[in-house]
């Protein structure tokens, strides 16, 4: 599990509501569980670094509220299709961002309206796990997402990312992997 302590963090960035509405627009108005989402450098010295390293030193961390099930009644707790829900909301919001910014080495050639144009239908989930250690109150609870490794060749972008979500009793942690389509496509 590659995710950091933000007690280190030396710089922090609030990701602003129109990024999160426009990224966010897909999920149906009862299904957008993730309410605002902070961006954080672990070490402020990596800004300098250009090569693939440096994805590891970023954190995105969120905060969500899910009031009502979008397709069960109330479990109680956050389960594991509120996991995947959540993990793709702040993983939309991640990309976003760094899009946004030029961040991200192996999409440097994105901009938001290509992101936009491809959030559906070209990231794929080609491997995921998760492990709930104790349960969370779905109420209100903060998620945490991290790039471990980002590889590229040819059409194909890999993004190996580490997940957490926990509220002050419980807690739930996984690794998903992202497949990027990378082809080029006629704007």
């Amino acid at each position: 599990m590659a995710i950091h302590s933000l007690e280190n963090s030396s710089e922090t960035e609030e990701v602003s509501q129109v990024l999160l509405d426009r990224f966010l627009k897909p999920y149906k108005s009862n299904c957008r569980y993730l309410k605002q989402a902070q961006f954080h450098y672990l070490d402020s010295k990596v800004k300098a670094m250009s090569d693939s390293k440096l994805e590891r030193n970023w954190i995105f961390k969120g905060d969500f509220t899910i009031p009502e099930s979008c397709y069960i009644d109330d479990t109680g707790h956050f389960n594991s299709v509120e996991f995947n829900i959540c993990y793709n909301q702040l993983f939309y919001i991640m990309m976003a961002y760094l899009i946004e910014r030029q961040m991200l080495v192996a999409m440097s050639d994105w901009d938001l309206d290509t992101f936009k144009r491809r959030q559906l239908s070209d990231f794929l989930i080609t491997h995921f796990s998760s492990k709930f250690r104790q349960p969370i109150n779905s109420d209100s609870f903060q998620g945490e997402l991290s790039i471990d490794r980002c590889s590229a060749r040819r059409e194909l972008i890999l993004l190996k990312t580490s997940c957490a979500f926990s509220d002050q009793n419980g807690s739930a942690e996984g690794e998903v992997t992202i497949a990027v389509l990378n082809k080029q496509l006629e704007r």
